[in-house]
């Protein structure tokens, strides 16, 4: 699975990319890059732009790291005349000689362990594709002439390398521009519905919209303004018989892998639910999610038992990616009664004989198939959820940091809710996913928590020692968890300390 790509170039993002360990499609380490007008600097910016145009193909773009070696470890080779070389304004126009525009690149500089590491974020292209615009070539010895690219030319991702495309790049990358139109043409689509909609609602008239008006292939927009309309006037039927066939049709969407549709249908389901939380509607949060367990349960055959294929695992990591959105709203909201409801979800499958709920199945099956390579990848693929559902972002700009606190909030409150369900700090119940960012994101949850009775009474099953037991048991299970990453490190907040210290079980003495 490659890295979650997101236009985010903190040192936290940095720490979590050289944490990967090795290059991917969308990642590539460099241990040092000279931009400089000599031989020398020509021969690294043609090579950059290269990999540069190539990462333009990419879903999502991609990362460029200067200052690491291939295993992610950074090395001290980026020397401070080189690394000032990597800021936008000196960047941009030094590709630009080569670069169709538009295109996007980001970079910033960090120092990590004592080394200077530079980090550049490649956007994806609005076209596909970037074609070069100048040639790129250099002399290396002096003397010898080497054409990396030529006008016209197009490059890829092949692995981790950056190549001329060929037939099936070609077919690939349309299809993905196909994909990408998709939701202009569903607000095309959607003219006579708009109009229907107005003269109905202006005569007050819209329980006479047909029922099969509400659909999920609607554009974002379109969708979310009826869906809204139908909550305020409480007209029912319309919602309740889109969410009864959203499981079938998911399902004959997986049937079909060359189908790209699945993800909408998510994004929609998910949108119900971001407004029923908005909107104070828990009843439709509820139905909401019933529709997402029955979608989740298509990963399981007629007995129970997981098909453990990738593409099943990867289906439930696209559910619990929007979970995680959905819980993020709600505690930014406050709703803690739906922060529960979302994290204690027990699909059907014979799985939950031993697992605490579905964030922690879904997050094992993807690390045991290696869809998943972190448990902070759940987090990023839920950041990445909240950047394409609108409904789930209405108080926040997308990138705000709030949205990544209330994500890490959400893990850390989903741990103790399923312990203090279960009643017990299995490994089983629980995986602490925010191990992988700072620890300032996920302590202020946890120090309301203890000091809130109302919060306390809607998250928590238990008293004082058990809240202050599964507390520990949290916490220093992510304390180990965050030892390649270097973000967490533990809780300074002192009322957490001392809710702890004064509650928790009476350690025994070891001889």
């Amino acid at each position: 699975m490659a890295v979650v790509v997101e236009p985010i170039l903190t040192e936290e993002k940095l720490r979590s990319l050289l944490a990967e360990k090795h290059e991917q499609s969308c990642l590539d380490y460099k241990r040092s890059l000279n931009l400089a007008g000599n031989s020398s600097g020509r021969r690294d910016t043609v090579e950059l732009a290269k990999d540069v145009a190539a990462m333009q193909s990419e879903p999502a773009g991609g990362y460029i790291v200067i200052g690491a070696e291939d295993q992610g470890v950074p090395v001290p080779d980026l020397t401070p005349e080189l690394a000032k070389q990597f800021d936008e304004a000196t960047l941009r126009p030094k590709l630009g000689r080569y670069l169709a525009e538009p295109f996007t690149v980001r970079c910033a500089r960090h120092d990590i362990d004592g080394n200077t590491v530079a980090l550049i974020y490649v956007g994806p292209s609005e076209h596909g594709w970037c074609i070069f615009q100048a040639r790129g070539e250099y002399e290396d010895p002096p003397g010898k002439r080497t054409t990396v690219f030529r006008v016209g030319d197009v490059f890829v991702r092949h692995g981790t390398s950056s190549e001329r495309w060929n037939d099936s790049d070609r077919q690939r990358l349309i299809d993905r521009v196909v994909a990408r139109h998709k939701e202009a043409w569903r607000a095309e689509m959607r003219g006579e519905l708009d109009a229907m909609a107005r003269r109905d609602l202006s005569a007050g008239k819209l329980e006479e919209l047909p029922s099969s008006a509400v659909t999920w292939k609607l554009d974002a927009k379109g969708f979310d303004k009826l869906v809204t309309e139908l909550m305020r006037r409480n007209d029912d039927i319309p919602l309740r018989k889109l969410l009864l066939s959203l499981p079938l049709d998911a399902d004959q969407l997986r049937s079909d892998e060359s189908n790209d549709e699945l993800g909408t249908l998510l994004d929609r389901l998910t949108s119900v639910g971001a407004l029923a939380i908005q909107f104070g509607r828990p009843e439709w949060l509820d139905r909401v999610l019933a529709t997402l367990v029955s979608t989740y349960d298509l990963g399981f055959d007629s007995n129970g038992y997981e098909r453990n294929s990738r593409s099943d695992i990867s289906f439930w990591i696209d559910i619990l990616a929007r979970v995680y959105g959905l819980g993020a709203l709600a505690v930014r909201l406050g709703d803690w009664s739906a922060v529960r409801k979302l994290a204690d979800r027990r699909p059907r499958g014979e799985s939950f004989r031993r697992y605490g709920g579905w964030l922690k199945h879904g997050l094992t099956m993807s690390l045991r198939a290696e869809v998943l390579e972190t448990g902070a990848r759940l987090i990023d693929r839920g950041r990445d959820a909240v950047r394409t559902v609108a409904a789930l972002h209405p108080d926040r700009q997308v990138d705000d940091e709030a949205i990544l606190d209330s994500l890490c909030q959400f893990d850390v409150l989903g741990c103790l809710v399923v312990i203090g369900e279960r009643g017990t700090a299995d490994s089983r119940n629980f995986y602490p996913s925010f191990a992988g960012y700072y620890s300032r994101r996920t302590e202020p949850a946890i120090a309301l928590l203890v000091t809130d009775v109302v919060m306390r009474r809607e998250l928590f099953d238990g008293d004082d020692r058990s809240l202050a037991d599964a507390l520990v048991a949290v916490l220093e299970r992510a304390a180990k968890e965050s030892f390649w990453s270097g973000a967490w490190d533990g809780v300074d907040d002192q009322g957490i300390i001392s809710f702890i210290t004064e509650n928790r079980t009476p350690q025994v003495n070891q001889p």
